[in-house]
């Protein structure tokens, strides 16, 4: 019996965190999302672009030049790119450095898969490789060849190998 009114009250706490946690996620995404609704053709781009449900990829947007307004958009992994308004109903769309003239259906279909490969980039930032060590910066590889190019022709930079100990992994 004592059992049974363990679990309940359990039960009772961990809907009461997960209807919480629900509720100020929201609050989050409304947030962010405040300006897709305060222009109605922003909503309907961000629509074309990706698709109705495209707040769950999108983490903010804010406007970062009034003329020609330009709104930038933050992915959920952190990468970005540009709509720009150009009067008329009418939007650029910069991805990557890429601009697409989206009242081109073809260029539309360009802006979407961009947009794609931008989701699929880097989409674990913050998390740890299975070692446990952070993972590697995106810039690694071309610090490490800016340093070879700025060498001298018959000189290479002098590297310091990093002693690796093999991590041990209990027995399960």
């Amino acid at each position: 019996m004592d059992n049974k009114l363990l679990l309940e009250k359990y039960i009772k706490v961990a809907v009461r965190k997960a209807l919480q946690e629900e509720e100020a996620r929201q609050q989050k995404a409304t947030k962010a999302m405040y300006l897709v609704y305060r222009f109605p053709g922003l909503k309907k781009m961000m629509e074309d672009l990706m698709s109705p449900s495209f707040g769950r990829f999108i983490t903010d947007v804010a406007v970062v030049a009034p003329k020609p307004t330009t709104f930038s958009a933050k992915l959920i992994n952190e990468q970005d790119f540009g709509i720009i308004y150009n009067g008329k109903g009418k939007f650029t769309v910069k991805v990557a450095g890429k601009k697409y003239n989206v009242q081109n259906l073809g260029e539309l279909e360009r802006a979407q898969q961009a947009i794609a490969d931008l989701l699929e980039l880097n989409y674990a930032i913050d998390e740890k490789v299975a070692g446990g060590a952070e993972a590697p910066a995106p810039d690694a590889g071309a610090e490490a060849f800016s340093a070879a190019a700025a060498a001298p022709a018959g000189e290479t930079p002098a590297e310091t190998p990093e002693e690796e100990t093999p991590e041990e992994t209990p027995a399960a």
